[in-house]
C-alpha cells in the first residue's frame, strides 16, 4: 500500500481546518481497506472532535482487521477537551495505524503510539514526516521553542521600495494586485495575531482585519513605545481586540495595553506575552524598520515577500530578503517568495 499517497490525503483534509483549530493542531485521518476509503475526517474547530473521532463516526460498522488508519499526527493519549483518540482506536478494533509525525506536546510525545502498540496494534511512524511537521509548524514551534511561530510579510515595488515619497495622504499605498490582496487576507485568517509598528499605523492607518475571505480576524498587536500613533486610528476602533505595547497608558480607547520599560526588547517581550496567552502564531505586517529589527533578532520562521509591478521611484527601501528561498508562486501578476530561516520544505507544499 502506498503510505505516502494516503498521508498526503490526510494532509489535504487537515488543511480544511486552517484558521479554526488553534491552539490545537491541524489533523486529518483516513481509514483505508484494500485500497478503498472507508471513512475520513479532520479536526474542524478548536474544542470539537479530533480527526480520528470524525473519521470513525462516519464508519459505524466493524472495522475490518486488515484496514489501515492513516493520521497525520500521533493520536492523543490524554484527556483534554475530548477523550484520548488512542483509546477510541483500540475500542473500535483498529489493528493497523500509520502516523505522519509525533506530537511534541509533553502530554503525548510518543505515549499515544506506545498505548496503541501495547494493545497489539501495528504502528508505522514517520510517513511524510517533513510535510506533516510543516502543516503543523505553528503548533510545533510554539511547543518546541516556547514562542509563537512568526511569519514576516511585506510587499515591495518593482524598484525595491515599500512606499512612495512624498506621501500625499494617510493611507495604504497599494503595491500588490487585487488577487494577492485576497490571498493576504487568507493569510491573516490563518494566524492568531497580526503585528505592526507605530509608523505603519501612523502612515497607513490599516484596519488589520479579515475582510475578503471567510475567517476570524486575528488579535491586532501594535508596538508603539513612544506613543506616536493617533488614538483615532482604525486599529483602536474596538471592532476587533487590540493589544498595544507602549511605555505609558494611552487614552481611553477600548484596547488592552501592555507596558514596556526602556530596557525591554519589545520583540522579545511581545513574543513572551503572546506565548503566555496561548497564541501559536503571528503575522508581522510591519514597515521596513520593524521588519529589519525582527530579522536581526532571529526570532522568525517564514518570510513571504510580494514583488509587485508598480514603480515608486522614491521611498523607503524594502529589507534585504532573509533566509533560504524555498519556493515561488505567482498571483495576479505578482511574484511571491516563501523564505524560511531554518526549515526546508517541499517546494510544492501549501503555504
Amino acid at each position: 500500500m502506498d503510505h505516502a499517497w494516503w498521508m498526503q490525503r490526510c494532509l489535504r483534509l487537515a488543511r480544511l481546518g486552517a484558521g479554526r483549530t488553534a491552539p490545537n493542531p491541524l489533523v486529518g485521518a483516513v481509514l483505508v481497506h484494500e485500497g478503498r476509503v472507508l471513512a475520513e475526517g479532520w479536526h474542524h474547530v478548536v474544542g470539537g472532535p479530533h480527526a480520528e473521532v470524525e473519521c470513525l463516526r462516519s464508519f459505524p460498522g466493524p472495522v475490518p482487521p486488515d484496514a489501515v488508519m492513516y493520521v497525520s499526527l500521533e493520536p492523543c493519549a490524554h484527556h483534554g477537551r475530548t477523550p484520548p483518540c488512542a483509546d477510541l482506536l483500540i475500542e473500535r478494533g483498529v489493528r493497523h495505524v500509520v502516523v505522519g509525525c509525533l506530537d511534541p506536546d509533553p502530554r503525548v510525545k510518543g505515549r499515544g503510539n506506545e498505548k496503541l502498540r501495547a494493545a497489539g496494534i501495528e504502528v508505522i511512524t514517520g510517513v511524510e514526516e517533513a510535510a506533516c511537521r510543516w502543516t503543523n509548524r505553528r503548533f510545533i514551534t510554539s511547543i518546541e521553542q516556547h514562542r509563537p511561530h512568526v511569519v514576516l510579510k511585506w510587499a515591495r515595488s518593482a524598484d525595491g521600495l515599500m512606499d512612495q515619497h512624498p506621501r500625499s495622504a494617510r493611507g495604504v499605498q497599494r503595491i500588490s494586485s487585487a488577487a494577492t490582496n485576497v490571498l493576504v487576507h487568507r493569510w491573516r485568517s490563518e494566524e492568531q495575531a497580526i503585528v505592526v509598528g507605530s509608523r505603519t499605523v501612523l502612515h497607513d492607518d490599516p484596519a488589520l482585519t479579515v475582510r475578503h475571505v471567510d475567517g476570524a480576524s486575528p488579535l491586532r498587536v501594535v508596538i508603539d513605545r513612544s506613543g506616536i500613533t493617533p488614538m483615532s486610528s482604525k486599529v483602536f476602533d474596538g471592532q476587533v481586540p487590540t493589544l498595544l505595547f507602549t511605555a505609558e497608558k494611552r487614552g481611553t480607547a477600548p484596547i488592552e495595553q501592555h507596558f514596556l520599560t526602556k530596557e525591554e526588547d519589545p520583540i522579545a517581550s511581545l513574543l513572551e506575552e503572546l506565548h503566555q496567552r496561548g497564541i501559536r502564531s503571528v503575522l508581522v505586517e510591519g514597515g521596513a524598520q520593524l521588519l529589519t529589527h525582527w530579522i536581526a533578532s532571529g526570532a522568525w520562521d517564514e518570510a513571504r515577500i510580494i514583488h509587485g509591478q508598480v514603480h515608486f521611484g522614491k521611498g523607503t527601501a524594502a529589507p534585504p530578503s532573509p533566509g533560504t528561498l524555498q519556493c515561488v508562486r505567482h498571483s495576479g501578476g505578482d511574484r511571491i517568495e516563501l523564505r524560511t530561516r531554518s526549515t526546508t520544505i517541499d517546494p510544492t507544499w501549501h503555504w
